[in-house]
């Protein structure tokens, strides 16, 4: 995992901010105890564009969680937002030799499934096991579904799973950026599976929930179903469009309207009750002249961005025909998904259950400010790598892929 000693390390790189955290397991928990953030540079819309600029934002939230804690670390876990990511659901059935599925024998039912054409511009990051099916009839597709398949009688061992690619020009900038910044690579995970982990319970994902992960460049969605992730996506849309329509709108600055937006901002119209007149800054303010705008204006726009983000949301799920699989909803979380009103403008929208997510304090904890939203990935990534668990990931073993092979147990 990605610890140095006893303690486990993740970095999120956003396109607003860096985080660096550390965490350590105390009573069957992970605890953080070191924490550095910074201002990103060199990343847009989830992609960095400029390494040397990247590495240093890492550089300085690694120094603050440094000085935080008073820890060295070396080994970090990264997220990777890639909007050119393509997810593959694939089985792959193996016949059992024995009287009893082994871990061999995993291993090649795993192997099977994972042995799908890479195009050479991509490489496979992620590999989920969502479930394990025994003695499956070819002909009524019926078989026996278990979560821990080792040691059970079966002729045939089917597993599904979740593959992700991504782009290697997006793995190499972040291993770049890493190493860069001095710090060493340990493994690389798909942004909204980091953010499920801290946010999302096997209950809802038994019934089917979507995670939304509002950030300032983009928006990360994981859809599960049956207990597994179905589906992943990167929507290039997020907290800093929002920002520039408001700018665009009013003829105010990308910070002036930042301002607007966090100072006054609201996701619905209705929830309004008064208007009044709001004095800003103009782009062109040479003349020094007062100007002024109206609240219902401002959320209007504020709301008109949100529904256009959520439209997106809605063609993705309805392309892969997930709509109605979603029993237990949306549950949303990432920075810019605190606008007040976001949840109730979601569930306007969709007309199924929406909710601001909250940290699964169980799984891991740490001081107040940690548990907001937009720290969902780096905490998830934490837990992601968190050793007491049974989610079963893996990555591809071969020349395009920065890493070996990896094989461990996760909860997810």
């Amino acid at each position: 995992m990605a610890r140095d000693d006893n303690f486990i390390v993740s970095v999120d790189i956003g396109s607003r901010k860096t985080v660096v955290l550390l965490a350590e397991e105390v009573n069957g928990r992970l605890e953080v105890f070191g924490h550095g953030i910074s201002e990103s540079s060199g990343v847009k819309k989830g992609l960095i564009n400029n390494v040397k600029q990247a590495a240093q934002a890492i550089k300085t939230a690694a120094d603050e969680a440094y000085l935080s804690c008073n820890t060295n670390f070396h080994h970090v876990s990264v997220n990777i937002s890639d909007p050119h990511l393509t997810v593959i659901n694939r089985e792959g059935q193996i016949f059992i030799a024995g009287d009893e599925i082994s871990e061999q024998d995993l291993d090649a039912a795993t192997k099977t499934a994972r042995a799908v054409p890479t195009p050479t511009n991509k490489q496979v990051i992620n590999s989920v096991s969502n479930c394990y099916t025994l003695d499956k009839d070819p002909i009524t597709h019926q078989g026996v579904v278990v979560d821990q398949p080792i040691g059970q009688e079966a002729k045939t061992l089917e597993v599904a799973m979740h593959i992700v690619t991504v782009s290697n020009q997006c793995v190499n900038a972040i291993d770049q950026s890493i190493r860069t910044s001095g710090l060493g690579l340990h493994n690389i995970v798909l942004n909204s599976m980091a953010s499920s982990e801290a946010y999302i319970t096997q209950d809802e994902k038994d019934s089917g929930v979507c995670l939304i992960d509002i950030g300032a460049g983009v928006t990360n969605l994981s859809v599960f179903t049956k207990g597994g992730i179905t589906y992943s996506a990167v929507i290039q849309n997020g907290g800093d469009q929002i920002t520039q329509d408001i700018s665009d709108a009013f003829d105010a600055s990308f910070e002036e309207a930042e301002r607007l937006k966090l100072k006054y901002g609201n996701a619905q119209v209705k929830s309004i009750r008064e208007d009044g007149l709001i004095k800003f800054q103009q782009i062109d303010d040479s003349k020094g002249c007062e100007h002024y705008l109206s609240h219902q204006s401002l959320v209007e726009v504020i709301e008109q961005s949100y529904l256009s983000l959520f439209s997106q949301i809605r063609q993705n799920l309805k392309s892969q025909k997930l709509y109605r699989s979603l029993k237990s909803g949306f549950v949303l979380t990432g920075g810019a998904s605190k606008m007040k009103d976001c949840d109730a403008l979601l569930l306007s929208c969709f007309r199924i259950r929406a909710k601001q997510g909250r940290v699964n304090t169980d799984r891991i904890t740490a001081e107040r400010s940690i548990l907001e939203p937009e720290y969902a990935c780096a905490l998830g990534l934490l837990l992601f790598e968190y050793d007491e668990s049974d989610l079963r990931v893996t990555q591809e073993d071969n020349e395009s892929n920065i890493f070996g092979k990896i094989k461990r147990q996760f909860k997810f």
